[in-house]
């Protein structure tokens, strides 16, 4: 068995691994940078959610292409102290957390996390990555507000198509205008040609 330095351990002479564990944990490790290198990935303490009430979460954030991920938080640390982001350590990852991650749907995996944390009231958002910025548990809260993409896109649309409605109706009121006069002065001669 070989000793191995782990910084969160009480003392260090305490912490024996074998070099099937170091390997096991290395794997965890780069599992773990896999999903922390996502466009979003929001940490939740899940303490109280049934096995159930997880399956359900689970299959929402699948449907957005997303997932979710339950590790411990040593791993995370160590991720972290491995890619030279100490001040991510210790004081963020306290008590049980599991992420949910996802790349072009980050957003609306926001969306789902703040509506299942106000229905359940079993999970709380605790902070967020959004690409590869540390968001507050406010931040995310108001990231779940903005109008997801295809509503965005609905709006983009509008605002190109409304202002050329409008032009093409402004530029065809002069010629309804005209045909209207032009129909109104046949009716009035026709009217003066039966008299």
């Amino acid at each position: 068995m070989l000793k191995t330095e782990r910084p969160w351990a009480e003392k260090q002479e305490d912490v024996v691994t074998s070099p099937k564990s170091i390997e096991r944990n290395q794997k965890r490790i780069e599992e773990l940078a896999g999903v922390f290198a996502r466009k979003g990935v929001y940490l939740f303490d899940y303490r109280g959610l049934s096995v159930p009430e997880m399956q359900e979460l689970r299959a929402k954030i699948k449907n957005l292409d997303a997932g979710i991920k339950v590790f411990k938080n040593r791993m995370a640390i160590k991720h972290f102290e491995d890619t030279g982001a100490n001040e991510y350590g210790r004081d963020l990852f306290r008590g049980p957390l599991a992420v949910a991650y996802a790349d072009d749907n980050f957003l609306e995996v926001a969306k789902v996390m703040v509506e299942f944390e106000k229905e359940s009231k079993k999970i709380q958002l605790k902070s967020a990555f959004v690409e590869s910025q540390l968001m507050d548990r406010g931040k995310v809260l108001q990231l779940a507000k903005l109008p997801g993409r295809d509503q965005l896109l609905a709006q983009l649309a509008m605002s190109i198509v409304h202002p050329l409605k409008k032009m093409g109706m402004s530029l065809a009121a002069p010629l309804t205008n005209m045909l209207i006069l032009l129909k109104n002065l046949q009716d009035k001669k026709a009217k003066q040609g039966e008299e």
